[in-house]
């Protein structure tokens, strides 16, 4: 009776304890998380792990938020305060600008043609050849009977020039519609002779029934001969066929001349010479 007494006085007891600590073990849980509410079984750690993925989340969105707006903002923003000009030549002046869509005017095939032009203040376009046929005589007291004679044939070349020194930006003509710049030039005119005197040919002499001897010249007569045989050929080499033998050389040399320099600046524009007035 006794042992029954106490084993039911002592389960009451063991079941209040039980509850006690029960109790301090949730007052020290809510000591060390006090913002997790009473009862709750969520787990902390996981709690602030979430809280913190979303913080950052936000932050980023901002960021994004922020890039768009300055991408589409700012050429804007630099629009509004670049100045815009507005620039038109008057007619005058419409063919120094550069084409629109080739990228070049006028002053660059200038440029570039006459900076090859001021080198070429002689520029050869035909060197031709040329004889002239003198006949020599002698006689003393200017008898036939005692007259001796000879035929001297002499051989030079004429040569003929361009000034292209001379040449300015009005000389220049650029045609787009053609694709074509012509350039207008001087005539071609005899810049000098030269004598071969190797190569000059002397025929046999011929001598009167009283003649003796070779024609001998003094130095005054053989100048005299020379200058000449040099005013023939001049006389020759300057005749009109002649001048327009040389301005057909002078038209295609000088094409010839200019055509790479047009198509280094323009390779679809050709080269058109023509004479000036």
């Amino acid at each position: 009776m006794s042992d029954l007494n106490r084993n039911g006085t002592d389960q009451p007891q063991d079941s209040a304890r039980s509850s006690a600590l029960r109790a301090e073990a949730e007052r020290h849980s809510h000591r060390f998380h006090p913002d997790q509410p009473t009862g709750s079984l969520e787990p902390e750690v996981p709690r602030r792990f979430r809280l913190r993925k979303l913080k950052w989340i936000l932050r980023g969105l901002l960021l994004l938020a922020i890039l768009i707006a300055a991408l589409f903002f700012i050429p804007r923003i630099k629009a509004f305060f670049s100045p815009k000009i507005d620039f038109s030549a008057p007619d005058s002046l419409s063919g120094l600008l550069p084409d629109e869509t080739m990228g070049y005017n006028k002053i660059d095939f200038s440029n570039a043609i006459l900076g090859e032009s001021r080198e070429k203040s002689d520029f050869v376009v035909l060197e031709q050849d040329v004889t002239v046929t003198s006949r020599v005589s002698q006689a003393l007291a200017n008898l036939a009977l005692f007259e001796k004679s000879q035929v001297i044939r002499s051989y030079g070349t004429g040569v003929y020039t361009v000034d292209l020194s001379k040449l300015s930006a009005k000389d220049v003509t650029v045609d787009e519609a053609l694709s074509s710049v012509a350039i207008s030039i001087p005539h071609a005119a005899l810049a000098y002779v030269t004598v071969d005197l190797e190569k000059t040919e002397y025929e046999e002499t011929k001598k009167a029934l009283f003649a003796f001897g070779e024609i001998k010249l003094t130095g005054e007569q053989a100048n005299l001969l020379e200058q000449n045989i040099e005013d023939s050929m001049r006389e020759q080499l300057a005749a009109e066929e002649m001048l327009q033998k040389a301005d057909a050389h002078a038209l295609s040399q000088v094409q010839a001349l200019f055509d790479p320099i047009v198509k280094s600046v323009a390779s679809n524009y050709i080269v058109v010479v023509v004479f000036g007035s």
